[in-house]
């Protein structure tokens, strides 16, 4: 056979298994959007059942086990981050679907709801500030609760959030229900992160952190295809049973979170059969008041700088998550459908090769240098804000012709950016405080990037009533990208007083 016939086998061989793969796809979630209509009743259910569990096994968090650096993490701690890592994906798919279906939302005729572009950023910039301003107090009950009891509610509560986004037949209801979904997931990262760092406190820590954190990227890519979902005629579902579908989806996963998700604990050994001893006064109650856990956390200048650099980057990733589609649209004029797999698919799969990367590098430098955390996602964002710039241009009336490919190449660069962050920001966070308050800390770094993304997000809209291009606010992100990197090589070295349990 010559080699051409061969390639062109090869290549309808794989566009029958891409085509069979779609529809079975398609199949499964026309049977979802079929159970929709009984989210509530199992909703309903999986709260009581997280009440009775909840009191049955505590709802204060517990002290950890001593951590014995020759050990292992055990089973539980990798399964956690299986689990936690469909719960992420349910997580970003929710809020990143509403920018996929821009369009078919706001232009949609009957079944769409009338609003200019300006409230559409308001829609959601309304999900952003009760976001960011509710993160803090989410991490501060996840170091006070149990860490799993919160994961579960928060879960519980943006699926059926999601499910009634669907149902939405104004503004002002669309803008509620995306207000409602700030407040549930505003509790569940701090807590995640906190609990899988909790699990793996020695050198599987940023590789299990940035595991679990693949699993935005996934949800934004899936999200992608969220159009063709609603439109394609496999799956003919249209925006609002979309949504209701994938509420359906998330509640019924919180049967998985009650059954295979657990807290640390003292226990037997997995290997050893030894019953591991808990930390002596790990958690005074007393230590946990708010004023005793701010204070710690602003010991130092590290927390405050951490704060900036976080916010930094957020303007560039909430910009991308609400923006990118509508932007690739305006740029080269391709459709919805096209601009949706297209905006999400290449960012995050850059994003997805980072995070798993960074961690490995990360842990690996760490052994000879205990700043490699912080220089990791500094050299990374150094290298990616020109990009963005430089991928911009054209949008700012530079004389530059960049094509779709082209452009998308260098936006993707932030997606690297972005990834080696998520990878270590927990580890980097951790090292600089009193670990006991990681999910507080983590709350406050929300805090400042969910807030840039509500400002920058409602910019876009108001510049793009204006007649601004959406390529100007992305490029002062890039530069605001430059900045964060630059500062993560100026981060204090670990302070030895930081407790580390």
């Amino acid at each position: 056979m010559q080699q051409g016939s061969f390639f062109d086998a090869f290549l309808i061989a794989l566009g029958t298994i891409l085509q069979t793969f779609g529809e079975m796809f398609g199949a499964a979630i026309r049977w979802c959007s079929t159970l929709s209509g009984t989210t509530l009743i199992i909703a309903a259910v999986v709260a009581v059942l997280a009440v009775v569990l909840g009191i049955k096994g505590g709802l204060r968090s517990a002290p950890l086990p001593e951590y014995d650096p020759r050990k292992g993490p055990g089973k539980w701690a990798w399964i956690a981050v299986v689990v936690l890592w469909v719960v992420v994906m349910l997580n970003y798919f929710d809020r990143q679907l509403l920018a996929v279906l821009n369009k078919s939302i706001t232009e949609g005729g009957e079944n769409g709801i009338a609003m200019t572009q300006a409230q559409f950023g308001m829609v959601t910039s309304a999900f952003l500030i009760v976001y960011a301003a509710l993160s803090p107090v989410g991490g501060y009950l996840a170091d006070r609760f149990s860490r799993k009891f919160i994961i579960l509610c928060s879960l519980v509560v943006w699926s059926v959030v999601t499910w009634m986004t669907g149902q939405s037949s104004s503004y002002e209801e669309l803008i509620f229900w995306r207000g409602a979904m700030g407040v549930s997931e505003a509790f569940y990262i701090p807590a995640a992160l906190a609990l899988i760092s909790d699990y793996h406190r020695g050198s599987t820590r940023s590789m299990a952190t940035g595991l679990h954190m693949s699993g935005i990227y996934a949800g934004q890519i899936l999200a992608g295809f969220g159009a063709w979902i609603a439109n394609d005629p496999a799956c003919s579902l249209g925006w609002r049973l979309t949504f209701e579908t994938f509420g359906f989806i998330g509640v019924a996963y919180a049967i998985v979170v009650i059954l295979f998700l657990h807290d640390p604990q003292a226990g037997e050994d997995e290997k050893t059969g030894d019953v591991a001893q808990l930390v002596p006064d790990s958690a005074p109650a007393g230590d946990f008041g708010i004023g005793h856990v701010l204070r710690s956390l602003f010991t130092g200048r590290a927390m405050a700088m951490l704060l900036i650099m976080y916010a930094c980057a957020g303007f560039a990733n909430w910009f991308l998550m609400g923006w990118y589609p509508r932007l690739l649209q305006d740029m080269f004029g391709i459709s919805e459908a096209e601009a949706g797999p297209m905006a999400t698919t290449w960012v995050n799969i850059a994003k997805y090769a980072a995070v798993l990367l960074a961690a490995v590098v990360a842990d690996m430098w760490y052994r000879s240098n205990k700043s490699a955390r912080a220089y990791v996602p500094g050299i990374c964002f150094c290298l990616a804000g020109p990009c963005v710039i430089v991928a911009m241009l054209p949008a700012l009336g530079v004389p530059i012709a960049l094509s779709l490919a082209a452009t998308v190449a260098l936006v993707s660069m932030q997606g690297v950016a972005q990834g080696s962050l998520d990878a270590t920001l927990m580890p980097v966070l951790r090292s600089h405080i009193d670990e006991r308050f990681s999910a507080t800390g983590y709350g406050l770094l929300n805090l400042t990037s969910v807030s840039a993304g509500a400002l920058i997000s409602w910019l876009g809209g108001f510049l793009m009533d204006s007649g601004v291009a959406l390529g100007v606010p992305l490029s002062i992100a890039g530069f605001l990208m430059v900045l964060c990197g630059l500062l993560f090589f100026f981060l204090p070295k670990k302070s030895s007083s930081v407790s580390s349990h």
